[in-house]
């Protein structure tokens, strides 16, 4: 039979950990597949029962060099949790656990990129005084044991490397960790060879803290990146409703918490609350705001036998409601699932730089040792071979190599925060010049995700006098779509009194009525003033366009007379076409992916100049479309700003969120745009290709010197000062030209 293990793993440094644990894994009999995830620290194990079990996988990682444990599901209000490794274990309060499993991994990660700042602080502060020693305070006596002495606690602050690199080196499958660990040994160990028994030659202290010091910054960069990844889960739990009111009688109810709900139980919401669980009305009506699932701003009408989601928000009725899903069935419970799995899903990116080092380092080593050989074999002179041979190896120190990336990626995430583009992990700002399709949700991205007035149109001559009652009527009214009308009233009708009506009555789900004499004013939606048997013949044809064009219908009446209606629609954001029209320029496809009705969501699009529409989706429906997308060879991109929309951001392999919208859509995507601003996407995408251009470039000047450099030190013709300097000249040209993202131009 075959079962999935999820694990929790500590210890990777780099994309190349993944992917030597997933090597690894799959080598193991009964092993399946194995996803590493490096940025969520987790792996997701398939295996045969009949030949492997979780405890030889979390073995076969520890054989690997690093940690692993069972990880541990979040939600569960039925009382039962289970982790996916076959393991089962009951919960007294499960929800309660998944927050403090959350909050835990939360605080850890916190922990992770604390212990890496002190690292690169201690690194740094270290490195400050060896300089001071070397260039500055040159007459101090023993100036070269003091430096000797800084550069043993700068290697302290760098021991992973050596921890890892030289491990690594003896498993056959060198890294980054081994060529630093190597670059790094050579220096100090020839520096303190120097000082301590032959005084007056080279030494090479500075440079081995300058290597640790901004590879550990890149390091220290990444972790706080990555910190953020299971922020999305434990800010979806913090949304469901932590008690109900379950009714015990006719007559009485009582608070209970949510794990405690069952099938069947009758509970009470009151105005304002959240949904404690899916279930149906059974007495009672609302209007529910359920944007953190459909993303519409405009609530939703429920009358008794319509479906409400838990964690959706109560207006201003209250209702009864019968529960009808819990637990891990409920709408909430698989949202998380899909954030979950869309994260799994995406393998870790083999960056350049670690493909490059596998081969390089042993090259370096190849060299060094035929270098060290051959001298001692033809001079015999043992100091001669071993300072040639150090000469190799620092040529080849990876500080240039070990900067390229970083450098480049700070500049450019640095420019992007100048340009209100938040770009969360490097991986985002290098892959996201492969865009070839964007996704686009329709409330709060394109369009500004608020109802406001588009028309009032007058069907009757005396309608412009009569619209003191309407304001009335919408006065006494808290449905979004009476504060749309009294907005539009503010700002062209400022002056305008209220006329002043008798019996005032709201009607949920149709609208307001009210009295004055003889007159009964009525504004609502269209049924409502039907159902009253007010003639629409004076505006039908009006209604019909505007209703075509996607706008909702407010009618306005006296008695059986249609004086007016109003067109509410939500409005689209000034910059939304001309973003579109960038993004066609880039010959990327754009695709309106909305909950809303396919006539509103083909308006709009015909209005920005979307290529493609699919109306009335649910988040497991955009999930499905990004899937088929990127089936057929696309790059997808997902633009979002709901919770609803968090799946999709996570599954597309760029997710980009509107600073305007919910945090767990910020929390999920790879890139934030600060002012839900859609020109930024283009923008976003134009600084990808850029930093990646330019992290080529370093990289080319990173092994220009090496490449030159390596045979000619293998040949005797640079001693250890001239190769540290060629090393150095790599570093500043590698910095220098990382500096021009700070100039480049984003169109």
């Amino acid at each position: 039979m075959i079962k999935k293990a999820e694990l929790s793993i500590h210890g990777m440094h780099c994309a190349s950990c993944a992917v030597n644990i997933q090597r690894d894994l799959e080598k193991q009999p009964g092993v399946k597949t194995a996803t590493i995830n490096f940025a969520l620290e987790q792996g997701q194990v398939e295996y045969d029962e009949a030949h492997m079990n979780p405890e030889t996988i979390m073995a076969t990682v520890k054989k690997s060099g690093y940690s692993a444990q069972p990880l541990h599901h979040t939600m569960d209000h039925a009382g039962h949790h289970a982790n996916q490794t076959g393991m089962n274990q009951s919960m007294d309060h499960p929800e309660q656990n998944g927050e403090d499993h959350a909050g835990h991994a939360a605080a850890e990660s916190a922990k992770h990129v604390r212990q890496r700042l002190m690292k690169v602080g201690l690194a740094a502060v270290l490195t400050v005084f060896i300089i001071i020693l070397g260039f500055v305070l040159t007459a101090v006596p023993n100036r070269h044991f003091l430096m000797l002495l800084l550069s043993l606690g700068v290697l302290y602050a760098g021991r992973e490397f050596f921890a890892i690199g030289y491990p690594n080196l003896l498993r056959g499958r060198p890294s980054m960790d081994t060529l630093v660990a190597l670059g790094v040994s050579a220096a100090f160990l020839y520096s303190g060879y120097t000082v301590l028994f032959s005084p007056g030659l080279n030494e090479y202290f500075m440079d081995v803290g300058i290597i640790i010091t901004f590879i550990l910054l890149g390091r220290y960069l990444e972790a706080k990146a990555k910190g953020t990844a299971s922020e999305a889960i434990r800010k979806l739990l913090h949304l469901s409703a932590k008690t109900a009111h379950r009714w015990m009688n006719d007559q009485q109810t009582e608070e209970i918490p949510i794990n405690q709900i069952k099938i069947g139980d009758k509970l009470l919401v009151k105005p304002g609350e959240k949904i404690p669980t899916d279930g149906v009305i059974v007495d009672g009506s609302a209007a529910i705001d359920e944007s953190m699932v459909t993303g519409e701003s405009i609530p939703a009408d429920k009358k008794s036998g319509d479906s409400v989601i838990g964690a959706t928000i109560n207006g201003n009725q209250v209702f009864t409601m019968r529960a009808t899903q819990i637990g891990s069935q409920t709408v909430l419970a698989q949202i998380i699932k899909m954030v979950q799995a869309a994260q799994m899903s995406r393998a870790p990116i083999q960056k350049l730089v670690d493909k490059i080092s596998l081969y390089f380092v042993w090259g370096v080593i190849v060299i060094a040792a035929i270098t060290f050989i051959s001298w001692l074999l033809w001079s015999g002179n043992l100091p001669q071979a071993l300072i040639y041979t150090v000469a190799v190896l620092i040529i080849a120190c990876p500080c240039a190599l070990g900067l390229a990336t970083p450098i480049s990626i700070v500049v450019g995430t640095g420019r992007g925060a100048s340009l209100g583009i938040l770009i969360k992990n490097a991986e985002s700002l290098e892959k996201m010049h492969q865009i070839t399709a964007i996704a686009f949700d329709k409330t709060g991205t394109i369009t500004k995700g608020q109802p406001a007035v588009q028309a009032w149109v007058a069907a009757d001559p005396a309608a412009e006098q009569e619209l003191g009652a309407a304001l009335a009527l919408e006065t006494h009214s808290e449905h979004p779509l009476a504060r749309s009308i009294i907005e539009w009233f503010q700002q062209t009708k400022a002056n305008l009194k209220p006329t002043t009506l008798q019996n005032v009555t709201a009607l949920p789900g149709q609208g307001m009525q009210g009295r004055e004499h003889d007159t009964t004013y009525r504004i609502g939606n269209i049924k409502f003033l039907k159902d009253n048997q007010v003639n629409l013949s004076s505006a039908t044809s009006q209604i019909d366009r505007y209703r075509a064009s996607g706008h909702t219908i407010i009618g306005f009446s006296a008695n059986e007379k249609l004086l007016g209606f109003f067109a509410v629609q939500d409005g689209i954001k000034a910059t939304s076409a001309q973003a579109i029209a960038s993004l066609h320029h880039r010959k990327i496809k754009t695709i309106m992916l909305t909950g809303d009705n396919a006539s509103v969501a083909a308006e709009i699009a015909k209005q920005v100049g979307i290529d493609e529409v699919r109306a009335e989706v649910m988040p497991e429906d955009k999930v499905n479309i990004i899937k088929d997308l990127q089936a057929q060879g696309n790059f997808m991109a997902m633009v979002g700003d709901g919770i609803n929309d968090s799946p999709a951001l996570a599954q597309a392999n760029v997710g980009i969120a509107m600073g305007t919208g919910t945090d767990i859509a910020m929390e999920t995507s790879d890139v934030v745009l600060v002012k839900g601003d859609l020109l930024k996407a283009s923008e976003a995408i134009s600084l990808s290709q850029k930093t990646l251009a330019n992290i080529k470039q370093n990289l080319f000047w990173a092994f220009i010197y090496n490449t030159v450099g390596l045979p000619i030190a293998a040949l005797g013709f640079l001693n250890p000062a001239i190769s540290a300097a060629a090393m150095a000249g790599s570093s500043i040209s590698v910095v220098l030209n990382a500096l021009r993202l700070k100039r480049a131009t984003l169109k």
